[in-house]
């Protein structure tokens, strides 16, 4: 029996983020496999003496932003653990650009305590999973120790049994305004999307606090969507989700994953999503 712990400072049952999501769909996944138990802790609440008791235990840490800095230092010395990746960590504001959007300079994070901390806990990774290509060479860029080889895009990863729905309702008739996602994240942009929404002479309609089916079979009816990031954002799925719907996408550059091979056609981003949770498990069979 191979037992995985996954740290998280959120996890699906209390916030229904992206991250989460994905995170929810891996862990989900392990359970066709009678040989592996999975467990999860919110990262505040790991102790130096839970990491020394799990000598047996491959840690998946996810967002670890409430992470206690001793434990990253047990953890560094004495674990196995892998890391997946949501944004940037290894920046204070986890993104390069609202750092300097905020302070006015390029992002240093890496040259205080908790950031040369943070390099070392990704260096000893045995392995890093990100997001989208983009954001692997962005880390490469500020961290060029990284071992390659241990480095992989995973992408955002759906449960297939959302794939499905997804795809039962993706040809119903758009006729509804383009959706603009309503987030007090800097990152999401939506007062850049709305003023874009005026200045193309687009219909919008600002959405949230709808639950992800509602959602979905909202953006199932809607002309497109509009999400133009003020920063680098990852592998956003309400982009993927509003493709494998039919939506026109009215994106900018900072969506990273817009370029992959993969995402080229609605039939190409089902086929690759379909595989990704078995991706993941098969690399530690």
């Amino acid at each position: 029996m191979k037992h995985f712990v996954f740290i998280s400072d959120m996890f699906a049952d209390t916030y229904r983020g992206g991250a989460e999501l994905t995170t929810d769909a891996i862990m989900r996944g392990a359970h066709i496999d009678s040989n592996i138990a999975i467990g999860k802790i919110p990262s505040h609440a790991v102790t130096v003496q839970q990491i020394e008791k799990g000598k047996d235990v491959h840690w998946i840490v996810c967002n670890f932003s409430a992470l206690n800095s001793d434990v990253k230092i047990k953890m560094c010395k004495e674990s196995v653990y892998s890391i997946i990746e949501y944004d940037y960590k290894f920046c204070s504001f986890r993104s390069v650009e609202k750092h300097k959007a905020i302070t006015k300079s390029e992002c240093d994070c890496l040259n205080d305590f908790e950031g040369k901390l943070n390099m070392a806990f990704y260096g000893y990774a045995q392995k890093i999973w990100f997001m989208s290509e983009g954001q692997k060479n962005i880390f490469i860029k500020y961290m060029p120790h990284l071992k390659n080889n241990n480095l992989e895009v995973l992408s955002s990863i759906f449960y297939p049994g959302d794939l499905r729905f997804m795809s039962s309702i993706k040809d119903n008739e758009k006729e509804n305004p383009y959706i603009i996602l309503k987030s007090s994240s800097w990152i999401k942009g939506t007062q850049s999307c709305i003023e874009y929404a005026k200045e193309n002479n687009l219909d919008y309609e600002l959405v949230e606090n709808l639950s992800y089916h509602e959602l979905l079979i909202k953006m199932s009816t809607a002309k497109g969507l509009i999400f133009r990031p003020l920063g680098n954002d990852t592998c956003p799925r309400i982009v993927i989700e509003a493709k494998l719907l039919g939506c026109d996408l009215k994106i900018n550059d900072f969506v990273q994953h817009k370029d992959e091979e993969w995402f080229s056609s609605q039939q190409s981003c089902y086929d690759y999503l379909f595989n990704r949770v078995d991706k993941f498990w098969k690399h530690y069979e």
